[in-house]
């Protein structure tokens, strides 16, 4: 949650905490409570930035050769607005004066549905391309990939789901707690207030992961009130929670490394490889056996193929 040394900490109000799967990394992560804004009108082109994250950038007035400074260009734009009226922009598009409303309109809709796609959509398109690692991250922070309890007939997902759950109660007990009870909650009131409590509850739990000044941030739009205060104290007298790398690694590719499919002496050698982190096949099959991960491999030796 740091940010560059220098720059202002905003930390907007939080209205849940949610289970989220990127591409190499599962985690717990706090949602705020915002609303996503999209609308579009005239600037003049002195002002309209070609990148607008960078103060120094080239005005598009000097983007555009044609264009004198005071003419007026059409912007489009897609924006946070956050709970307490905080807004932050995430996208800016800048169209020629010469363009009609209606051109406008469609451009603003094409940022629409761009952003509307989900993250199977999104990642698939990776794998079409080559792509890096930093496209990987560009499309989990875009296009969150949130994770709900699966279908218990769906057995795979729904033991890794569980998994899951178990290796993040190593770092948030309570948290995880809140989690499992806030989607048996019918009555939007009471989910709404147990969805505040994990709030301030996993935030507690991370005490030692936060820097001063985000904890000052932090009050400012979630005070946590004196009891989880307590809490967080009571966190930061203790030694600092840790998450076991071997049950973070059998929980996150169970299924997309086969894992399931592996021998106990196969899944050892496996997680050695990976992690460097030896365990016997026996403290291997104790390991996942405590996540309640099934394998689907059956007891003995592999047939040997037509080729043998």
């Amino acid at each position: 949650m740091s940010q560059p040394s220098g720059k202002p900490i905003y930390i907007p109000p939080f209205s849940s905490v949610r289970l989220v799967e990127c591409w190499d990394s599962f985690e717990l992560v706090f949602v705020p409570e915002m609303k996503i804004l999209h609308g579009y009108g005239k600037i003049k082109a002195s002002q309209a930035s070609s990148d607008s994250d960078d103060p120094d950038a080239e005005p598009m007035s000097s983007v555009w050769y044609d264009l004198p400074p005071e003419a007026e260009v059409w912007c489009v734009m897609r924006w946070y607005e956050f709970q307490d009226g905080h807004r932050e922009t995430t996208d800016t598009c800048y169209l020629k004066p010469e363009c009609s409303e209606e051109q406008v309109r469609n451009r603003m809709e094409k940022i629409k549905a761009y952003y509307e796609t989900t993250p199977e959509k999104a990642r698939m398109l990776l794998e079409i391309y080559s792509a890096s690692l930093e496209d990987y991250d560009y499309v989990d922070r875009t296009w969150p990939k949130f994770q709900s309890e699966p279908d218990p007939k769906n057995i795979d997902e729904h033991d890794v789901y569980k998994a899951r759950l178990k290796v993040l109660a190593e770092l948030s007990p309570k948290t995880i707690a809140f989690l499992k009870n806030v989607n048996a909650i019918e009555k939007l009131a009471d989910r709404k207030y147990l969805e505040r409590e994990m709030v301030q509850s996993y935030f507690a739990e991370l005490a030692h992961y936060f820097t001063e000044n985000e904890i000052l941030a932090w009050q400012k739009n979630n005070p946590i009130g004196t009891g989880w205060m307590c809490e967080f104290a009571e966190v930061m007298s203790k030694p600092r929670r840790t998450i076991s790398p071997v049950n973070y690694e059998l929980a996150l590719n169970w299924l997309h490394e086969k894992y399931n499919e592996m021998t106990d002496k196969e899944l050892s050698a496996s997680i050695f490889k990976r992690l460097l982190i030896w365990l016997t096949p026996a403290a291997i099959k104790k390991r996942r056996q405590i996540l309640d991960l099934t394998s689907k491999r059956p007891p003995g030796p592999r047939p040997k193929s037509d080729c043998q």
